[in-house]
């Protein structure tokens, strides 16, 4: 070997150690950077084949620089992510309905429910206390405005899920695009054989955070590129994506309001997605699932309120003699809507604290088509006890819901009439009044004439003067107790098995059952993730005291090189000067 072939080698020691060095400073300055995988440069010996000694060495040479990852433990690493996303998602959830029913609390929907029959017992001590009377009513609304309250704010939660559903579609495509710009990225690089570490590191950086929000499949071809699978559709392949788009939805809801609900689908395909897994996949599930399961029980309990509190309210008597007066408005579907009856609102006398009274059942009139009462007549038709007595006494008092009114036609046919569209009617005085000139679905033609039909009205009253009088109070206790009394879940003959507060507080009991089993579940996969980025940190996170021994030992390498270097060059000095 001459002289110059040990420059050469010398020569290459420097650019190895140098190399070594630029490296481990990459390491060193990038040690607390998130996703970040520490590099090795790999080398190798040179050598030349003599023959007289065989093979000689030429020094080192720079074969790559290497990435040191686990791609088992990332892949470990998505499908936990998966699951975190998905439960960190329900545990907002959660957490969001404990907040707006405020269970147990002084703010809760049972302390007003309590309040509401306690001030019925108030109300039992003086029956005729206009003060005790304004109370009721007062507990009433206040009771009221807080189940529309709590159900607005769990309306309003699951619109804020549903919102959200379109952000991380963005995000999703975003990601897709910036995976498809790293596929050709890390192809451009990797064909000449050499790796991209750097376009890697932030393709799993990607990855990681894609698969929090939706559940991914990750396959790689002999270029480095990618090809990431949702539900069996390819999202990203080496050299095309496929966006996901949103849809829109009306659905009219029990109270006749309307919402949108936002649905997905893939924009190439134009297929529905469903994600099996990650942050959408929770969004939705709250959406469709967990929120409306609180919304729907408490819509039972407003519903099952009303009826309860307004059957034994029409039984009682007010200030004024009338019965059949109902404390809330019947026309109710759910905590939204419940409010309190025009009656009671507008005047407190016609809360019926009295009881008594004796009912007569099924009475009967008849408008006849020969001259009787018209559509249009500015008095409104009496109904009578008994219309065929000679002395016709006025059917005050009639009972709510028991009103049928049928309109028979020329040739026999019946059709029965709808209170509100069709006639209206005072139970309280017996008024009956026509609301239009016929029946039909289309009302510029009618099916049926009124003038060419009979009207036969059926119900039920209670006869006046039967109530003991203004100071009863036997109905206010009887409402008063229904707060023990046992008024919903009907087992299978149909009885009652649960009263209001039971009911609740087995739904409050489920929704902390759920919450904790989100949580725990939530800690588990945050805890199996934990374990296996500590497990990758382990293979590619950065030690600063193995660096620093690196950056000493190439250091050394890098001066006993210059040294062969200068060693080289005196002796072909000495050759020189010989």
């Amino acid at each position: 070997m001459s002289l110059f072939s040990i420059l050469n080698t010398g020569s290459r020691g420097l650019q190895t150690s140098q190399m070594a060095i630029d490296i481990t400073g990459q390491n060193i300055t990038n040690a607390d950077v998130e996703g970040y995988s520490r590099k090795r440069l790999n080398q190798t010996t040179l050598y030349s084949r003599n023959g007289t000694f065989g093979q000689i060495g030429m020094g080192s040479d720079i074969v790559n620089i290497e990435r040191i990852r686990s791609a088992f433990l990332d892949q470990q690493i998505r499908r936990q992510n998966t699951e975190v996303g998905y439960f960190a998602e329900v545990v907002s959830t959660f957490n969001r309905v404990e907040t707006v029913l405020c269970e147990p609390s002084e703010l809760g929907i049972m302390k007003y429910v309590d309040d509401f029959f306690n001030s019925w017992h108030n109300l039992a001590n003086n029956p005729q206390d206009t003060a005790a009377r304004t109370m009721v009513r007062t507990e009433a609304q206040t009771l009221v405005e807080h189940f529309n309250r709590t159900a607005a704010e769990l309306a309003d939660l699951r619109q804020q899920k549903n919102d959200e559903i379109p952000l991380r579609v963005n995000r999703v495509n975003q990601i897709a695009q910036e995976l498809l710009n790293l596929n050709h990225e890390v192809a451009s690089v990797e064909i000449g054989n050499q790796n991209a570490n750097d376009s890697r590191d932030k393709r799993d950086r990607l990855l990681h955070e894609l698969s929090q929000i939706i559940d991914i499949n990750v396959m790689e071809n002999s270029l480095g590129q990618i090809t990431v699978t949702t539900g069996g559709h390819v999202i990203v392949s080496p050299h095309h994506i496929q966006k996901l788009e949103t849809t829109t939805t009306t659905i009219q809801n029990p109270d006749g309001t309307t919402r949108r609900d936002v649905g997905i689908r893939f924009a190439d395909t134009k297929l529905d997605y469903n994600p099996p897994g990650g942050q959408i996949r929770g969004l939705i599930d709250s959406r469709d699932i967990y929120i409306p399961e609180y919304q729907k029980r408490l819509d039972e309990l407003a519903v099952a309120f009303v009826k309860t509190i307004n059957a034994a309210h029409e039984k009682g008597y007010s200030l004024e003699g009338f019965t059949g007066i109902s404390f809330f408005d019947p026309n109710v579907t759910g905590a939204s809507d419940i409010k309190i009856s025009a009656a009671i609102n507008s005047n407190v006398r016609n809360i019926a604290a009295a009881s008594g009274g004796q009912v007569e059942v099924k009475a009967r009139n008849t408008i006849p088509d020969n001259g009787g009462y018209k559509f249009g007549d500015e008095q409104p038709f009496q109904i009578y006890q008994d219309p065929s007595a000679n002395t016709p006494i006025q059917a005050k008092n009639i009972i709510a819901n028991s009103v049928t009114v049928n309109l028979t036609t020329t040739n026999g046919g019946t059709v029965q009439m709808v209170e509100g569209v069709d006639y209206e009617i005072d139970y309280a005085t017996g008024a009956f009044r026509l609301l239009r000139e016929g029946i039909g679905d289309d009302p510029d033609n009618l099916d049926y004439v009124f003038n060419d039909c009979t009207i036969t009205i059926d119900f039920s009253f209670n006869t006046t003067g039967s109530s003991i009088g203004p100071g009863d109070n036997s109905n206010a206790l009887a409402i008063s107790e229904l707060r023990n009394a046992l008024s919903m879940v009907p087992n299978a003959i149909g009885e009652q098995t649960v009263t209001f507060a039971e009911f609740y507080s087995s739904v409050i009991g489920r929704l902390g059952l759920n919450t904790n089993q989100s949580h725990s579940n939530l800690e588990t996969r945050l805890f199996l993730a934990d374990q296996y980025v500590t497990q990758q940190d382990m293979i590619a996170g950065v030690s600063l005291d193995e660096e620093m021994a690196n950056l000493i030992r190439y250091q050394h390498t890098y001066t006993a090189a210059a040294r062969l270097i200068s060693t080289v060059d005196k002796m072909i000095e000495t050759l020189l000067n010989l």
